[in-house]
């Protein structure tokens, strides 16, 4: 629909991402996401949902094209997208290298080169990009992860003041643990390295957190949806920390 707002939102297969597309479907978006497969629950819940890799400069340049053809604007963009890996430095491969930095930064990157022109000509519109805690504190096995998430934290705070004379906020997220399939998938592989059940891993891991749980996927996506949203309109190179006092200890 024209007439409403829209916005582009990344990593839509499941997760955060999803539970951001829902979100922002809720408060009547129309929402654009874009994940490299297809969502898990089936129908994409709403949203205009496209199949794209986000390190393909090609796929991302023609599919927001597309959202402007179709919508005729794009006022928010969610760059959720991710992957992660769990190694030792020294046994981490190019090839690891370059999928970590590809998809994190080069995804982030290549959606905001594509998406920010099209914001400046309205002079308007907001951005939120993931980054995580783990670009915030040190985590075994992680370095690689942590470094390209403190990237995504870093490109924030430049853009937020070389995109505020064309009245385009741009803000970062860093979530702790969320109940995703990325973070079970780090404790499958925990699981495994000690041999200790995965129910006891995921147990020990909750107890970490100050509230003791994990968070709900719906609740990042409240978190970026505030930052969108014109609550936060006074906001601009933040990087708000969702992740249950954990840096805070």
């Amino acid at each position: 629909m024209p007439d409403r707002k829209t916005a582009i939102v990344t990593g839509t297969a499941n997760g955060i991402g999803a539970a951001t597309a829902e979100r922002f479907v809720r408060e009547g978006y129309n929402v654009v996401g874009l994940d490299v497969k297809s969502p898990e629950a089936g129908p994409a819940g709403g949203h205009d949902f496209r199949l794209c890799n986000v390190a393909d400069e090609a796929a991302v340049a023609r599919n927001v094209a597309d959202t402007v053809a179709k919508y005729g604007r794009i006022d928010a963009l969610a760059n959720v997208a991710g992957v992660v890996l769990v190694k030792p430095l020294p046994e981490t491969t190019w090839e690891d290298y370059r999928r970590i930095v590809d998809v994190n930064l080069g995804g982030t990157f290549l959606l905001l080169k594509h998406v920010l022109p099209v914001m400046q000509k309205q002079k308007a519109g907001a951005v939120v990009n993931l980054g995580s805690v783990s670009g915030h504190v040190g985590q075994i096995d992680h370095a690689l992860y942590g470094a390209s998430k403190a990237a995504v934290i870093a490109i924030c705070r430049g853009l937020a003041w070389e995109m505020a004379p064309y009245g385009i906020r741009i803000n970062s997220i860093s979530p702790g643990s969320v109940d995703t399939p990325m973070l079970r998938g780090d404790i499958e592989i925990e699981s495994r390295a000690t041999g200790k059940p995965y129910a006891e891993v995921k147990a020990l891991r909750e107890r970490e957190q100050a509230l003791g749980r994990w968070a709900d996927p719906s609740e990042i996506a409240a978190a970026i949806y505030f930052l969108i949203s014109g609550e936060a309109s006074f906001v601009t190179g933040a990087d708000l920390l969702v992740d249950c006092g954990w840096t805070a200890r």
